[in-house]
């Protein structure tokens, strides 16, 4: 089988020969095609000497041997020049080499009749003329009483000056070699390239890579660069896949919290409702259609963990609907309250009623309470509050902050980093996956808005988010 060297070698060379081929056979036609014209060009001049001599009165015969003078040892000197009076006798002629017009019968040879019917108009014909090729013109004078006629037979000094310049074959010649030499040593090149990335592809498969990429021998050019990135990103595969496993109990983790969120709320409000018989009905039933509102978002929870988690791949959601952020909030603050979710700080809120944005009303829930917990769980205040600022191009502005001790300033920005940890600098009452804050910002940014977080002027920890008004 042959090595891809060879497999490229011939493709190339063939094809750079097929473009030296076109591009000489143009050349050399064009060529042609112009020294041709100016044979022609010449023939007419001679006729156009003859004509002018004839009506300036001079004498056609001396005309004639001044044109075959001049044209002596030229390409031009096979030239034959007659001059007919309009009755068919020559007026002059040259060396012999008589243009024969008429026949015995003094009838105008069928192969000239056109060029003398027509010598009216200068023209040049190629045609075969005393059983050679000729280049033959005429040319007749204003008053129509002669015709000029001029052949240049296809030879000898003509032949060579409509011929192809042997240097033109010797510069193909090298022209070609240096092509193959060039496709030859361009194809080994690009080969080696492949046949290192091949190697490296092996090393990959056989679980034989180095450690250190300076070790492989890649080519100094963009393939080499190329299969120095592959390395790099394999290296990195393997390590995050790595990290990954590291990070799959953490996962279950988080999940455990968010499955954990409204089992504790359901708990709450049933332990309030068995602890306090003399609860009024009305009290009763609504703590009773909490548990169910909760009831039913466990239900789907686990649904949405999982869409949330594929937000990241496909960058979407699905369920915009006009959620009142006012109610939902509310609906948070009793809940939170009622299932000890802030673990002792006081969730307010700063917001008019009638506060409409477009989102998912099941994630933004989900959202929120992971903003809650982290916070409760990691700030070490006592005050959380979710702020409106208002609305900008069709955007609500929202701020959600803590009096907690905010962090490092050098873990802000990783904060919404998958898996992300901070390992100092807030109080860590449990410890977390690094997942919460992710879920939030993909959430907010599914939903078509943004999330941003700094540490407060303060003290804390500020979340400004904005979400699509709802009209």
């Amino acid at each position: 089988m042959l090595r891809l060297h060879w497999k490229l070698f011939f493709p190339m060379v063939g094809l750079l020969w097929l473009i030296i081929g076109i591009t000489i056979t143009y050349f050399v036609i064009h060529e042609k095609h112009r020294q041709k014209e100016n044979l022609e060009n010449r023939l007419l001049n001679v006729n156009n000497t003859v004509i002018e001599a004839y009506e300036h009165g001079f004498d056609l015969v001396n005309t004639v041997k001044f044109i075959e003078l001049f044209t002596g040892n030229t390409t031009l000197d096979p030239l034959r020049v007659t001059v007919y009076d309009d009755d068919g006798t020559i007026m002059a002629d040259n060396r012999g080499a008589t243009i024969v017009v008429h026949d015995s019968l003094g009838v105008v040879t069928p192969e000239l009749q056109t060029l003398w019917e027509g010598s009216g108009n200068a023209t040049v014909r190629d045609m075969a003329y005393d059983n050679k090729m000729s280049m033959i013109s005429s040319l007749a004078s204003s008053d129509g009483r002669v015709h000029t006629f001029a052949a240049l037979p296809y030879e000898g000094e003509v032949l060579d000056f409509l011929g192809v310049d042997p240097m033109v074959w010797v510069a193909v010649i090298v022209l070609g070699v240096m092509t193959t030499a060039l496709a030859y040593f361009g194809s080994r090149a690009i080969s080696r390239n492949v046949y290192a990335l091949n190697d490296f592809a092996r090393a990959i498969a056989s679980d034989q890579l180095p450690d250190n990429v300076d070790s492989l021998k890649f080519p100094q050019d963009e393939l080499g660069d190329v299969s120095r990135n592959l390395f790099t990103l394999y290296r990195d595969k393997i390590h995050a896949e790595q990290e990954k496993i590291h990070h799959e109990r953490q996962i279950g983790m988080s999940v455990s919290h968010e499955l954990n969120t409204p089992v504790g709320i359901i708990k709450g409000y049933i332990d309030t409702i068995l602890n306090d018989d003399n609860m009024p009905e009305a009290t009763r039933q609504k703590f009773l259609a909490r548990i169910q509102q909760n009831a039913d978002r466990l239900a789907s929870l686990v649904g949405d963990v999982g869409m949330v988690l594929r937000l990241q791949e496909h960058g979407k959601v699905v369920g915009i609907v006009t959620v009142d952020f006012y109610q939902l909030a509310c609906r948070l603050a009793e809940d939170v309250k009622q299932g000890h979710v802030a673990d002792g700080m006081t969730f307010e809120i700063d917001m008019a009623e009638g506060c409409c944005v477009k989102a998912h009303e099941s994630l933004l829930t989900t959202a929120m309470l992971n903003l809650i917990y982290n916070s409760a769980q990691h700030s070490g205040g006592t005050i959380m509050r979710l702020s409106y600022l208002g609305v900008e191009a069709g955007m609500r502005l929202f701020l959600f902050r803590d009096n907690g001790c905010g962090v490092d300033e050098e873990h802000v920005a990783r904060l919404f980093d998958l898996f992300y940890r901070v390992d100092s600098g807030r109080s860590r009452k449990n410890g977390g996956s690094g997942l919460g804050l992710p879920l939030v910002q993909r959430i907010i940014t599914a939903m078509g808005g943004e999330i941003s977080v700094k540490n407060g002027d303060v003290s804390g920890l500020e979340f400004r988010f904005r979400l699509p008004a709802a009209d």
